[in-house]
C-alpha cells in the first residue's frame, strides 16, 4: 500500500512539475518499427544497432565497411595470420583522466601498438579519437584532462532542471571544447585510417528505442567535407559522453522513406559500460571477414575502479541517487568485463584489462577537479608504463584443472608357441559327444547390448 502511495505521489508530482517547463521541440520516430529502417542523411553504414545478431554478417558489414579494401589490411602478420589490436575505453566520467595516462605512459614505455580497433563508451569516447590516431595526439589527451575545471565544460541550470527541463547543466561549453579539437583536418586523418582497414567506433543509447548503438567514426569521417558530418562526428561523441540528467541529451537527424525525424541520444554507459566488438556475436563470427581467422589481443581500459568502496551516506535526495549511481556503474563495469574475459576464453583471444586502483585515494571536490583528474592521469601514466595488465578479472571464479584421460594399460604379451611335437601316426578322429545343443535365448530375454540399451534408456528417464 506504502509503495502504491509513493508512486502515485510521484507521478502527481511530475505532472505538476512537468506542466511548469517549455517542450522539448523535436520531430520522434513514430513507431519501433520506423525506427528499424532509419538512416543517417548520405552517410552509409553510419552506425549499427549495438544488440543485433545478423544472420548474414557479410550482407551487414558489406555497408558498414564501404570503402574499406580489406579489414585488418594493415595489421601485422604473424605466422600467416593478422594479429588484431583491440583497446577499449570504458565509461567514468572525470576518471577519464586515468585512460588518458594510461595510454600516455604506453607511449613512454615504447611498445604501444598500433591498435586495428578502438572503441569508445561516454568519457572512452573522448579518449578515443585521439587514441585512434596515435601517439602524436598523446599531448591533446593531456591537456583535455588535466587542464578543464568543471565551470569551463559546463553551465549549472539547477532550477531549469528541476522544473522540468533536460538536464541540471548546460553543455554549451564542452561542445564548443570539443569542436576545438575535431575540425575537418582530424576528420580527414580519421578517414586514412579508416581505409586501411582500421575501426573507430563510439556508442551512445538511443533513449526512444532503449537501445544500443554503435557509430562507425571512420565511415563518417569518410566525409569530411560535408560540415554536417563534422558536425555529426563531434554530436557523436558529446551524445555518448551524455549523463543522463545532469547532461542533456544530443538530437540526431535521421531519415525514413524520404521523411526527416529526429532522435534523442544519450550516455552508451546506459547500455554497457565497455564493449570490444560492434556486434553482439562472439569473435569467432567476425572470422569469415578476414583472408584467415586472425589472432586477436584485447585491452580493455576502465576509468574506475573495480573494488567497492565503503563509506557512509548522508540521506539527502542527491547523496543517495549519487551513490546508487555509482554502485550501479560499478557493477555494470564488472558485468562487461567478465562477460568481455568470457568472449575472449571461448573465441582464443588474448586478455587484459587495467583500471584505477582500489589504493588510489584522491577525493575529487567537485565534479572536474584539476587537482584529482592531474593525480588520476599521473597514476593511470605510471601504470602504463609499467605495463599492469591483469590477464583476468580480480574477482573470477578460479577454473578446475583441466582433466587428462589415464592412460591405457599396455597390451599383454602373446604366449609363446609350444614347441612342435615329433610326427606320429595319425590317430582316428574322437566321436562327438552325444549332448543336445544350446537352446538358442528367448525372444523375451534381451542379449547382453540390448539390456545395455534398456539400463541407459532408463537411466536417462
Amino acid at each position: 500500500m506504502l509503495a502504491r502511495f509513493a508512486k502515485v505521489a510521484i507521478l502527481l508530482v511530475a505532472a505538476t512539475v512537468g506542466g511548469c517547463a517549455g517542450s522539448i521541440d523535436r520531430t520522434p520516430i513514430p513507431t519501433a518499427k520506423i525506427a528499424e529502417t532509419a538512416s543517417i542523411p548520405d552517410i552509409p553504414g553510419a552506425r549499427i544497432w549495438g544488440d543485433e545478431a545478423p544472420k548474414d554478417l557479410k550482407k551487414v558489414y558489406k555497408t558498414y565497411l564501404k570503402g574499406v579494401p580489406q579489414l585488418g589490411a594493415s595489421a601485422p602478420l604473424v605466422n600467416g595470420r593478422m594479429q588484431i589490436d583491440i583497446l577499449a575505453l570504458s565509461g567514468g566520467g572525470s576518471d577519464g583522466a586515468f585512460g588518458a595516462g594510461v595510454l600516455t605512459g604506453w607511449t613512454e614505455r615504447g611498445d604501444r601498438p598500433e591498435f586495428e580497433q578502438v572503441t569508445g563508451v561516454s568519457a572512452g569516447s573522448i579518449i578515443a579519437p585521439f587514441a585512434y590516431l596515435g601517439p602524436e595526439y598523446d599531448p591533446q589527451l593531456k591537456q583535455i584532462w588535466t587542464q578543464y575545471r568543471t565551470d569551463q565544460l559546463v553551465v549549472p541550470q539547477i532550477v531549469n532542471g528541476l522544473l522540468g527541463g533536460q538536464a541540471l547543466t548546460d553543455t554549451a561549453p564542452l561542445r564548443k571544447l570539443i569542436a576545438q579539437y575535431i575540425d575537418r583536418d582530424f576528420l580527414k586523418k580519421v578517414a586514412r585510417e579508416f581505409e586501411r582497414g582500421r575501426l573507430l567506433t563510439v556508442g551512445t543509447t538511443n533513449l526512444d528505442a532503449k537501445r544500443p548503438v554503435v557509430w562507425n567514426m571512420g565511415a563518417i569521417a569518410r566525409h569530411y567535407d560535408n560540415p554536417e558530418a563534422v558536425q555529426l562526428f563531434r554530436d557523436v561523441i558529446l551524445a555518448s559522453a551524455a549523463i543522463p540528467g545532469l547532461f542533456p541529451p544530443v538530437k540526431i537527424k535521421v531519415k525514413v522513406d524520404g521523411k526527416m525525424y529526429d532522435e534523442l541520444h544519450v550516455d552508451g554507459g546506459v547500455t554497457r559500460q565497455i564493449y570490444v566488438s560492434s556486434l553482439n556475436v562472439p569473435f569467432k563470427t567476425f572470422d569469415v571477414l578476414y583472408p584467415k581467422p586472425p589472432m586477436r589481443r584485447l585491452y580493455l581500459v576502465h576509468n574506475g575502479k573495480m573494488t567497492p568502496q565503503f563509506g557512509a551516506v548522508t540521506p539527502s535526495t542527491f547523496q543517495i541517487a549519487g551513490e546508487s549511481i555509482s554502485t550501479l556503474m560499478l557493477y555494470q563495469h564488472k558485468g562487461d568485463n567478465y562477460r568481455i574475459y568470457r568472449m575472449a576464453k571461448d573465441g582464443g583471444a588474448d586478455f587484459n584489462s587495467i583500471a584505477i586502483p582500489p589504493e588510489f585515494d584522491h577525493a575529487s571536490k567537485e565534479k572536474f577537479d584539476l587537482e584529482y583528474q592531474t593525480a588520476l592521469f599521473e597514476e593511470g601514466f605510471r601504470m602504463g608504463k609499467a605495463k599492469e595488465w591483469l590477464k583476468k578479472p580480480a574477482d573470477a571464479i578460479p577454473e578446475p584443472p583441466a582433466r587428462v584421460a589415464s592412460p591405457e594399460p599396455p597390451a599383454a604379451a602373446p604366449a609363446p608357441e609350444a614347441p612342435a611335437a615329433a610326427p606320429a601316426e595319425q590317430a582316428p578322429p574322437a566321436a562327438a559327444p552325444e549332448t543336445e545343443p544350446a537352446e538358442p535365448p528367448k525372444p523375451n530375454q534381451p542379449v547382453a547390448m540390448d539390456r545395455v540399451s534398456e539400463i541407459e534408456t532408463g537411466a536417462m528417464h
